[in-house]
């Protein structure tokens, strides 16, 4: 349903969960089978923490194929959780805007095929990719040069980190529109779809705050698991943890637009956002909570604004040294 943003409905909760189909989610389309290629198709690697750097430039640069060989590895009945490790690694959220989950979120699905090798008197696995992506390169490329222009036209630098947030949120919020389908290439769950051609399903909404925020220098995530309405019905759904002085804070840009306001806004735990919001299991791990401790009381904005004081003076007591320096020189 294409909604008008000047008739914007009322009440908490608009029923609007797109239905994704989240490829890292399921049980992922793969087979571990012997796999014989030319040793120049490979590069060879020492462990896998290399053989994932190379598939995530890989899959950075929207590669539909990629062909990796890993030293040492030999058990062939180890091959099939290789090929889910390295996927796994590749997409580790970095910090970096366009890598982690930016790219996780991105790419649909994958199939792998390896076989165990001799590289002269080495044991090698040779690991061959195919890769399917909601967007391609040529897309991307168009919005790294809108991303660029964004972030100009904001103006960050002299923000504080909840000026940039809401700065950043806003920007979102007035410039897409929520599509409540999507079609057969699926590119309304991509960063192009909201920022290019301005529509974008919740998983759109998501990546698109990711990659702006960590432009921003603001570290947050993309949460995957189901929206819950009144009624109690569920649809598969995505929001971000943002975090914001050593706290994180829930967002749901995908709602917020929905009902013009900041209502999902940087929600503490606790204040009713896990009702209508339940995560996947992963990220109730332990290894993910105590990596990303959640706020348990909302932001006060007075404490953003003496901070932005105490800048403030800083950078006045910063300069009068300065000169006072430059006259005495």
């Amino acid at each position: 349903m294409i909604r008008d943003k000047k008739k914007r409905p009322s009440g908490r909760f608009i029923s609007i969960l797109a239905l994704m189909i989240v490829i890292f989610s399921l049980d992922l389309p793969f087979v571990a089978m012997p796999y014989y290629a030319d040793a120049q198709d490979f590069t060879y690697y020492e462990n896998e923490s290399e053989a994932s750097a190379e598939l995530r430039e890989d899959m950075k640069e929207r590669k539909s194929s990629s062909a990796i060989g890993i030293k040492g590895k030999t058990n062939q009945e180890g091959l099939q959780q290789v090929i889910g490790e390295l996927i796994e690694k590749a997409t580790e959220h970095t910090g970096k805007p366009d890598e982690g989950d930016y790219i996780l979120f991105q790419y649909s699905s994958y199939k792998g095929k390896a076989s165990t090798q001799i590289s002269g008197v080495s044991p090698v696995v040779e690991i061959e990719y195919d890769l399917s992506y909601y967007d391609d390169a040529e897309q991307e490329a168009e919005v790294d040069k809108k991303v660029e222009e964004i972030m100009e036209n904001l103006d960050l630098e002299s923000k504080m980190d909840y000026e940039k947030i809401s700065a950043i949120h806003d920007y979102i919020c007035d410039n897409v529109e929520y599509e409540a389908a999507v079609d057969d290439n699926d590119i309304k769950r991509t960063a192009y779809g909201a920022l290019i051609e301005g529509r974008a399903v919740c998983q759109g909404y998501s990546v698109i705050l990711y990659r702006l925020l960590l432009e921003a220098g603001i570290d947050n995530r993309i949460i995957f698991g189901d929206g819950l309405s009144p009624d109690g019905t569920t649809g598969p759904h995505t929001w971000n943890i943002v975090k914001l002085y050593g706290k994180y804070y829930y967002i749901d840009i995908t709602w917020d637009d929905a009902l013009g306001g900041h209502d999902y806004f940087l929600v503490p735990a606790g204040a009713g956002f896990e009702d209508e919001h339940k995560a996947d299991d992963k990220y109730k791990e332990d290894s993910f909570t105590e990596r990303y401790p959640m706020a348990e009381e909302a932001f006060n904005t007075k404490i953003e604004s003496l901070l932005t004081g105490l800048e403030g003076i800083a950078s006045s007591i910063t300069d009068s040294m300065r000169m006072f320096f430059r006259r005495n020189e």
